[in-house]
């Protein structure tokens, strides 16, 4: 992490802690978007789905992140 962006975060208060943190979040989901990668749906389960990546590893996931190509 940058030592100038570490520095300026421990002069903030647990609020904006809190602020910085969700914004956090929303960045790593909004990565997480971006980076979609191709797979094939093995199974549909309840809630997830299981897929098969292009890697040859298989991951489940919430259908919310399911895309079709």
């Amino acid at each position: 992490m940058n030592k100038t962006l570490m520095k300026e975060m421990k002069k903030l208060d647990n609020r904006e802690l809190n602020e910085v943190m969700d914004f956090a979040r929303e960045l790593m989901v909004m990565n997480g978007k971006l980076e979609f990668t191709p797979g094939t749906v093995r199974k549909v389960l309840l809630k997830n789905a299981v897929v098969d990546m292009d890697n040859g590893r298989s991951y489940r996931v919430p259908k919310s992140m399911l895309e079709a190509a």
